[in-house]
Order: structure tokens, then C-alpha cells, then sequence
């Protein structure tokens, strides 16, 4: 299933940005797969089912934030699931009883609303797909023809298709999320 873009050709036009018509929905899809991958967590909310192993009664949920815990039970070692006496989801963290071992959570993950940082952000780089020419992914440095040449910088040539470093860095603002939890180096 493909995940809907994180912004809209009106969300590029009111940030003021122009995509061209015949490829915006195409561009923003493109930029909206490239932040999903640099953010490392699920941005669009979905509801998972994970198995966990709980440390001293308290289970680590994947994917923040997260916004809901609908049900846990015990895991056992065949397999089977077993309701437990009680558990605590508390906004923050997932208390269980100490000794459980695994646990199957189903939980809701993700934002319901894209914040305004990363569709600003998803604008601003389908903007800059767009803008670039066709042998730039072609890690073209320059091209001249006549008087008339264009030189294309190294940082763009390094990341055409992906995230430049400022862009990962806006990612991560706009997310507020610790590094830890962001994929790829910073440059």
C-alpha cells in the first residue's frame, strides 16, 4: 500500500513554491518517499502489531509518537497469547508486569496531522526536484553551450535524489527528533 504524500500542490503553492503541473503530484509522491526514509519513523499515522521484549516492566514502542495503546498481552515461548492481570500506557511509556518476557502490542502510531514543518519541507524539495535538470541525477557538475553554461553544486550532485544536509536538518527540527532515530549520516 503507498502511503499518501505528505503534502499537496496547494500546500506548494500557499509556501509559495511552483511545481510544474504535469509532474507535482509526481514530485511531491517522490519528496514525500525520500523524508519517510531520512526520518526513520512513521510520519502519516498507522496502527502497528509488534512483539516486544519488556525490560523490567516497561516496553519501548517503535515508531513515535505514539498516540494510543488499544492492547497487550503476554507472549509465550510456543507462541500463544495470554491476557495480562493489567498494563499501564501512561503517554509515555508502557508498563507491564516485571517478568512478563514478550509482549504483542497493537498501537497507533505517527501524526494524524503532517506538521506544518514537514510539508513546508516536502514542498521545498519537490520544488528542488523539480527545478533540477535531467542530467543532474546523472551527477552532471556542467554543461555550456555557446556563452551560455550552468555549474550545479557538489552538494546537490551528492544528494540529487535525496535529502541535502540542511534538508535533514529541517527534518529533524520539524519532527523534533533525536538524532538517534534519524537514518543516514549527517554530512
Amino acid at each position: 500500500m503507498s502511503l499518501p504524500p505528505l503534502a499537496t500542490s496547494a500546500d506548494a503553492t500557499a509556501y509559495g513554491y511552483t511545481l510544474p503541473a504535469a509532474d507535482a503530484d509526481a514530485l511531491l509522491a517522490r519528496a514525500s518517499a525520500r523524508i519517510r526514509r531520512a526520518a526513520g519513523q512513521p510520519i502519516t499515522a498507522s496502527t502497528s502489531t509488534v512483539r516486544l521484549a519488556e525490560h523490567d516492566g516497561v516496553v519501548t514502542l517503535p515508531g513515535p509518537p505514539v498516540t494510543a495503546v488499544a492492547s497487550v498481552v503476554a507472549v509465550a515461548c510456543d507462541g500463544t497469547t495470554s491476557a495480562l492481570s493489567w498494563w499501564c500506557w501512561d503517554g509515555d511509556q508502557l508498563t507491564v508486569p516485571c517478568g512478563t518476557g514478550q509482549v504483542e502490542v497493537v498501537y497507533t502510531h505517527g501524526y494524524t496531522v503532517v506538521p506544518d514543518g514537514v510539508v513546508e519541507l516536502t514542498c521545498s524539495v519537490a520544488a528542488r526536484f523539480g527545478a533540477a535538470p535531467a542530467g543532474a541525477d546523472g551527477l552532471l557538475r556542467s554543461e555550456q553551450i555557446d556563452d551560455y553554461s550552468r555549474t550545479f553544486a557538489t552538494e546537490a550532485i551528492a544528494a540529487a535524489g535525496d535529502l541535502l544536509p540542511g534538508e535533514r536538518d529541517a527534518l529533524a527540527d520539524a519532527l523534533g527528533t533525536p538524532q538517534a532515530w534519524m537514518t543516514g549520516g549527517r554530512r
